[in-house]
């Protein structure tokens, strides 16, 4: 599904990836971990293009997305959320979630404006699929309440409507945990499962919370300075000598 292959990106004299090579394979969830700074919201911004990678290659679907624009990249079906929140907080809720089918069914802007059929039916069938979302992540209750001022954990879950709204098939949830109680984490992690069976993505997890990454992924890949340092189940990296110094340091 998504294959990463020797990428290199740089800023002046510093390396944020350093010949990083990894896939994720069809519906399938690829955790990505590492302490801060390793190169792994770097990563992220490569895959959506944010950022040109210096060198390497990014294949999705069989698409070389280096060759896209930054917009077409939703198109072709990769969705993300983000670390810091990033969501209108004077629109509803429902609103926000609706924002994310931008890029595959919002009405011309002159259908909308004058109301023809098919701008209200677009509207209605788009309503429609917010609906559905809200009732799935368990957001209805608040569906037609400003963003503004609701609890963080129900603002994250709104980040992911959002990203589901576009139908993706492969989904980059970046630090979805973040911020979250330990109940919140572990209800996180059933739904995150439970979405990936009903609506068909892969995933790629990049998270700090190791119950979650450790217990939810198919296959783990760690990062320090910018390198792979393991790639394997999650039980393999958990034990991987690499990966503990990263983490505890040696004598730990």
């Amino acid at each position: 599904m998504l294959q990463c292959k020797d990428l290199v990106l740089t800023f002046g004299g510093i390396t944020a990836l350093d010949h990083i090579s990894f896939t994720v394979a069809d519906n399938e969830i690829c955790g990505l971990i590492g302490p801060n700074g390793a190169g792994k919201t770097s990563l992220f911004n490569c895959v959506t293009r944010v950022y040109r990678p210096t060198q390497g290659s990014i294949t999705f679907d069989g698409t070389d997305l280096l060759s896209l624009r930054r917009h077409q990249i939703v198109r072709r079906g990769v969705a993300r959320t983000f670390q810091n929140l990033a969501l209108f907080p004077s629109l509803t809720v429902m609103e926000n979630a609706m924002v994310g089918a931008h890029s595959r069914s919002t009405p011309h802007l002159l259908t909308s404006a004058v109301g023809w059929p098919a701008g209200r039916t677009a509207k209605r069938r788009l309503e429609s699929e917010a609906s559905y979302l809200m009732a799935v992540l368990d957001l209805t209750d608040v569906a037609f309440r400003p963003a503004k001022g609701l609890p963080f954990g129900t603002l994250k879950r709104v980040e992911l409507a959002r990203a589901l709204m576009s139908r993706p098939t492969l989904l980059l949830l970046d630090e979805p945990a973040g911020g979250l109680t330990h109940s919140e984490v572990k209800d996180l992690g059933s739904l995150i499962v439970s979405l990936k069976n009903e609506f068909h993505f892969s995933a790629l997890l990049v998270e700090h919370h190791m119950g979650l990454v450790m217990g939810i992924s198919d296959h783990v890949v760690a990062m320090d300075f910018g390198r792979t340092i393991a790639d394997g189940a999650p039980a393999d990296v958990q034990r991987s000598p690499e990966v503990v110094a990263s983490y505890l340091g040696r004598s730990a």
